[in-house]
């Protein structure tokens, strides 16, 4: 018998580009991320669609790895399509991106396909979660802006040239800085990550989007919670223990416990 639960907030009260859901034998979790644009549809944002859809496209799916990939980066497109913004998507900047982790169980076996900077824990040891080095370096120059002028508030306009600057590092596999991330086009093979388990060998799954700037010792919702509870009295700015390139983020955690 498997049982899930989650638990999932927004940055804001009224917007949560992060979702998760499920069905008997698929467990996905999508991070989206707005483009720079600033415009809604029908009150939703872009990553607030893109999340969504690509939630809902893979557990529609059968598919793995990089056909699962392929397949979500065209369901982007026919998005794009239906919008009637295609004529934007030449400018990464007004792209709507996602990060996604989609667990399958097929037969005696668990495929986990990821993309992006969201994590997942195997049995409450074994981590994957990886940082691009883009990031990492935006937020150490928001922290250093931070440090020398104490502007908080301005830190986030600060840095929002790098921000924009960072996208021409996406989907880009022959720079260094590199990353990957759905936004309908094409995604190098180089960014989409696939793990096989053992079902037999399997207790639990932790998804988590990278709201959460800590992993607990624990495998419960109340301890992912904790943790952060910890991390907002420590660093509440996230500019001294862990930065990041804003003070907040949406975040979500689903347990999967077989």
């Amino acid at each position: 018998m498997i049982q899930v639960e989650y638990f999932s907030k927004g940055k804001t009260e009224d917007k949560n580009e992060d979702y998760f859901n499920h069905n008997e034998n698929c467990f996905v979790i999508a991070d989206g991320a707005t483009d720079k644009s600033g415009r809604k549809y029908n009150g939703k944002t872009g990553g607030e669609l893109v999340s969504r859809l690509i939630v809902k496209e893979s557990l529609s799916s059968r598919l793995n790895g990089e056909e699962l990939i392929i397949f979500l980066n065209k369901k982007v497109y026919e998005l794009y399509e239906n919008l009637n913004i295609i004529s934007d998507i030449n400018d990464p900047k007004y792209r709507f991106t996602s990060a996604c982790i989609v667990v399958r169980i097929i037969e005696d076996k668990i495929v986990v396909t990821c993309i992006g900077d969201s994590g997942f824990r195997i049995n409450g040891r074994e981590i994957h979660k990886k940082n691009g080095q883009i990031d990492i370096n935006v937020s150490e120059e928001r922290a250093k802006y931070i440090r020398e002028t104490g502007d908080v508030a301005g830190s986030r306009e600060y840095i929002m040239p790098l921000l924009l600057k960072q996208f021409e590092y996406q989907n880009n596999a022959d720079s260094p800085l590199g990353y990957g991330a759905i936004d309908g086009i094409t995604t190098p093979l180089k960014f989409i990550k696939t793990y096989e388990y053992q079902k037999n060998n399997i207790k639990s799954i932790e998804l988590f989007t990278d709201g959460y700037f800590d992993i607990p010792d624990g495998t419960t919702i109340k301890d992912w919670e904790n943790s952060f509870d910890k991390l907002e009295r420590e660093d509440p700015d996230k500019w001294k223990k862990f930065k990041s390139t804003k003070s907040k983020d949406d975040r979500t955690i689903a347990i999967i416990k077989l």
